[in-house]
């Protein structure tokens, strides 16, 4: 037997299949803007609200970026290496007190201060999330050095300082003034080094982040550019360091790179 419904039949009975279905949740309106903050030397500090795919020239732009800014030691800071800045401090710190119960075991003090030293250079070490970034606007015109932009972005522009800081394995730290006729190991004669001293090389840490190491003795001597505003960071003798920790010079360099001239934690 055939059944036919009469159009308003139908209608009624579609009307109250749609009705049975389950609601669909209304999609989250998207948004298109991302908030960065610029601060420092630019004569529109602040922060703003740029559509997504806004670069990093639009945040210059809009804070009208100081030519008396510095922009070598400009810093980029981001959410996403937060994470891995905290495991890297943390894991430095585990490293340098598991040396120093290596030293205490030999009954070798002088490491063992020297050791306690660097602990707490690193406890006063902000995590950061700087990452490496062009932040020289005019250097920003160019498509390769203008990054995109995330959410959260916070860019500080200090004034160009005077000085070259030398830290690590040396008596006491060192803030020398800048010289651009001196080379790595003059200015490291200025500053004498700990007798656990490494001093076949000697890590240069730029204004920027960028970092290296480099040989300073007579046989490995290599050409290490020393901008203003530079770490120079001494490395300890692995010799002094327990098997499982020989890292931390590496790591030591690697902190210092995460911080920055106007200093201070992500969110301040």
């Amino acid at each position: 037997m055939n059944f036919r419904f009469s159009f308003p039949l139908r209608a009624c009975l579609v009307a109250l299949l749609v009705a049975a279905q389950p609601m669909q949740a209304a999609a989250a309106p998207v948004d298109n803007t991302l908030s960065v903050t610029v601060a420092g030397a630019a004569l529109n500090p602040g922060t703003f609200e740029l559509p997504r795919g806004a670069r990093l020239s639009d945040a210059s732009v809009a804070a009208q970026v100081s030519s008396r800014a510095w922009f070598l030691g400009a810093a980029l800071l981001r959410a996403a290496p937060l994470a891995p800045q905290q495991r890297l401090k943390a894991g430095l710190r585990f490293d340098i007190q598991a040396s120093q119960v290596g030293a205490l075991a030999r009954s070798n003090m002088a490491a063992f201060t020297l050791l306690a030293r660097l602990y707490a250079a690193i406890e006063a070490m902000p995590v950061t999330g700087r990452v490496p970034a062009e932040l020289n606007p005019l250097q920003q015109l160019l498509l390769p050095n203008n990054m995109l932009l995330q959410d959260g972005d916070r860019i500080l522009y200090p004034h160009r300082p005077g000085h070259v800081r030398i830290t690590g394995a040396v008596q006491d730290d060192c803030t020398l003034d800048f010289d651009p006729a001196l080379k790595l190991t003059e200015y490291l004669e200025q500053c004498p080094a700990h007798k656990l001293a490494d001093k076949s090389y000697a890590h240069v840490i730029q204004p920027d982040g960028n970092h290296q190491r480099y040989g300073i003795a007579a046989w490995n001597q290599q050409p290490a550019p020393v901008a203003v505003g530079a770490v120079i960071y001494l490395p300890l003798d692995r010799r002094h360091l327990a098997d499982s920790s020989e890292a931390i010079n590496n790591d030591f360099a690697a902190m210092l790179a995460t911080q920055y001239q106007l200093g201070g934690h992500f969110s301040e």
